[in-house]
């Protein structure tokens, strides 16, 4: 075993809580280096030496020169990998220490390990859900992944290594947004102490946002608003889309598809009724600031919600603000309902319209893992009868079984013999998004420099969806799928029933088309 693998086991012997979900990358693309003109604003590239003020698509942010030039034999960086971007020549000097946790050999990238349970084992267990998520062996799955980008893509001389750290913050405290004093000490540790360029395990608010002070690139912020990420910037990243996003797709589908007809999966006396439609969100700020984007794009084509409620992000609470909630959408005789929530919440929603008679279709917004067949295995898990009348559209793609996974395919690469756990994937792409950067950001390897490339790098078609980093867009997804919950078919997440289906097309927003959705056949 290498010394890192001695230390990354050697963190603490608890499941591993660094990393965010994302979805299975299988199809391939075919980028091709593209000379057009920027997307990249001159107030965006770094200042003081941090590259040109015009960067092109398919170029590193720090340019075309005497050490970087486009691959004479191919296009692609790593040919048949989806998303791969354009391949580089680099020869000469790197420019060594560019930037805190870069040197002329390495780049330092953290995660930590929160002090209490994993995100996705606390997940599970609240939902009845069983997934491999165990500490050490994603500690593995991380490094070999690692090693299969420092082996593929072009880091100008240098390689990632990943250094893991037990922290001191709560991962459940962090989620509903206390927790500060611990999560501003672990940001402090990485940027001062382990001195990380990067850190991959950005999952919550309160610690993405002590990194991003702290001047260290944050990877994982879930489903915030653009604001969020906007005020942040270079350094608040995520595989989550972000929920303006969500509700930029959200409201067209919604207006085109679903408003102004009949709700032909409810149950009840509601099935068949003219569709009403009620909005559960989150009371913080941003997720508000997404429903009214949503709100607004409604209003935009003279359509509206019944009801729009929220609710506080405590878990101790979240019950009997269901009950509440429900309580009330049944008195409105509101026939759809979209909880723009979290996979928990949506469960006890679900559990309370069972015990109150009350059986609405249910509205999938894409956030909060719900969209997930995690999520939707937990909710599910504990209201089948309800649940069997979700639908809805959503960025997330269908997720793959290991032998279409690209994630799969790389850890056999370097791993042949290797057992990786069900979240594989997961780490995959959040390590995948922070190697882009670094390929795309060229030598001169600075957080300016890697959002500039990130923004050149070129947009990408994938069984994912469509992927684009661009000024605002500090999340990759920008299309949705239309999907509905199969209670039968089994998930390539974890080989246990229950699935998310779809027709397998996808959409921009402007595509969506007029029409009655093709769900739950």
């Amino acid at each position: 075993m290498t010394g890192e693998r001695r230390r990354l086991r050697g963190a603490e012997q608890r499941p591993l809580r660094g990393y965010a979900p994302l979805v299975v990358l299988v199809a391939a693309i075919a980028v091709m280096v593209a000379v057009v003109p920027s997307k990249v604003p001159d107030d965006r590239v770094a200042a003081d030496a941090a590259g040109p003020a015009e960067v092109t698509d398919g170029q590193p942010a720090s340019g075309w020169g005497d050490t970087v030039a486009p691959c004479e034999d191919r296009d692609l960086q790593v040919d048949d990998l989806e998303y791969s971007p354009p391949c580089f020549e680099f020869t000469g000097d790197n420019g060594g220490a560019t930037a805190r946790g870069v040197t002329d050999d390495e780049i330092l990238v953290s995660f930590r390990l929160p002090a209490d349970t994993n995100l996705f084992a606390l997940l599970g267990q609240l939902g009845g859900v069983d997934i491999d998520a165990d500490s050490v062996r994603l500690a593995e799955d991380a490094e070999a992944i690692v090693e299969y980008f420092n082996e593929n893509f072009e880091f100008y001389g240098r390689k990632l290594r990943l250094v893991g750290y037990d922290g001191r913050g709560q991962i459940i405290p962090e989620l509903q947004g206390a927790g500060q004093d611990a999560a501003t000490n672990d940001s402090l540790r990485v940027a001062n102490e382990i001195g990380a360029f990067a850190d991959l395990s950005a999952l919550s608010q309160p610690y993405a946002d002590a990194l991003t002070r702290n001047e260290v690139i944050a990877m994982g912020a879930p489903y915030l608003s653009r604001e969020w990420f906007e005020e942040r910037r270079p350094y608040a990243w995520s595989t989550f889309p972000d929920c303006t996003a969500v509700a930029e797709n959200s409201a067209p589908y919604t207006n085109r598809r679903l408003l102004g007809r009949d709700a032909t999966h409810a149950g009840g006396d509601l099935a068949g009724q003219p569709r009403t439609m009620a909005v559960v969100s989150p009371n913080n700020l941003e997720y508000q600031q997404c429903v009214d984007v949503f709100v607004d794009g409604l209003a935009a084509e003279g359509n509206d919600v019944a009801e729009r409620l929220d609710y506080s992000i405590d878990i101790t609470t979240l019950q009997t603000s269901a009950a509440s909630i429900v309580a009330k959408l049944k008195a409105a005789d509101v026939t759809s309902v979209s909880c723009a929530c979290d996979a928990i919440m949506q469960m006890y929603l679900a559990k309370e319209a069972a015990a109150q008679g009350y059986e609405p279709e249910w509205l999938i917004a894409g956030v909060g893992f719900i969209e997930t067949d995690l999520g939707g295995q937990i909710v599910a898990n504990n209201a089948p009868e309800q649940w069997a009348r979700s639908f809805g559209g959503s960025p997330w793609a269908a997720q793959q079984p290991p032998e279409r996974s690209v994630a799969h395919a790389a850890y056999r690469s370097v791993r042949p013999d290797g057992d990786p756990t069900d979240l594989l994937d997961l780490v995959y792409h959040q390590v995948l998004v922070v190697a882009l950067g670094v390929q795309m950001a060229g030598p001169d390897l600075t957080p300016e420099t890697f959002e500039a490339g990130l923004f050149a790098y070129p947009p990408g078609e994938g069984q994912a969806g469509a992927w684009d980093f661009s000024p605002g867009h500090y999340t990759p997804v920008t299309d949705i799928r239309e999907m509905w919950w199969d209670p039968d078919a089994l998930s390539p997440f974890n080989g246990k029933p229950g699935t998310y289906l779809d027709e397998g097309e996808r959409w921009q927003k402007d595509d969506i088309p007029e029409g009655e959705p093709e769900v739950l056949p």
